[in-house]
């Protein structure tokens, strides 16, 4: 059975209104690993949960700083509107315990959701370019990717004070942590792109890792409710 993945967005406004945005790299991603994909077009948060068996946190713009205590700089581009999507989005799949992953912004998205805080520039980590990433033993990440691998590099913010309940779980080698797991929740994340990680779909580096989306799908199958739900 598919489990029915929910996607996160971006918006592109115009005159008008806001088109919903998204990479087709993520849902190619998780098709090829099993799941169905479906890219969040609005509705409500509670039902949304309900419905989809996990939620993948996308990349994009910066979270507001208010929401860590911190004041905007230049750099920042924020989208309150989404802010309020996503925040509401994670809450509610968190509280029912549904598998949840995030991708560059959803890294940051969830740090700063369980309390902690980010670092809002460093411009080093832009423009694609790869490093060297070591994971901490025994944990997901070096399980699903090995100890030590190259990732691309397409940030500008970084998880800083880490939140409560989170543990750093793979760093570069400057400390910036690059990815991160709960210590009881099936939620996941790491900074770089691995959409961007895929053999036959995008190579910025010659690291595949469609290993971190197939195990996503396979915590997704895993819900009691976790096959195909359309309805």
């Amino acid at each position: 059975m598919q489990p029915l993945i929910l996607l996160s967005a971006g918006r592109q406004p115009n005159q008008y209104s806001a088109r919903r945005a998204a990479s087709v790299l993520y849902g190619e991603a998780v098709a090829k690993a099993g799941g169905l994909p479906a890219i969040f077009a609005g509705g409500e948060a509670e039902a949304l949960a309900e419905r989809f068996s996990g939620l993948l946190l996308i990349g994009g713009g910066d979270v507001d700083p208010a929401r860590y205590g911190a004041q905007r700089l230049p750099t920042d581009e924020i989208d309150e509107t989404r802010d309020v999507e996503e925040f509401a989005l994670a809450d509610a799949f968190i509280r029912r315990e549904r598998p949840v992953f995030g991708i560059c912004r959803g890294i940051q998205l969830l740090n700063v959701y369980f309390g902690g805080t980010l670092r809002q520039h460093i411009p080093d980590h832009a423009d694609g370019v790869s490093h060297a990433v070591t994971a901490v033993p025994g944990s997901r990440i070096e399980t699903l990717c090995g100890g030590a691998f190259l990732t691309n590099s397409w940030h500008h913010q970084a998880v800083g004070e880490l939140a409560r309940g989170l543990r750093a779980t793979a760093a570069s080698a400057d400390g910036t942590a690059e990815a991160v797991e709960h210590e009881s929740l099936p939620v996941f994340a790491v900074q770089w792109h691995p959409e961007r990680m895929i053999a036959g779909l995008c190579a910025d580096v010659p690291t595949d890792h469609l290993r971190l989306f197939a195990h996503f799908v396979g915590l997704c199958r895993a819900q009691p409710d976790g096959g195909l739900r359309c309805g």
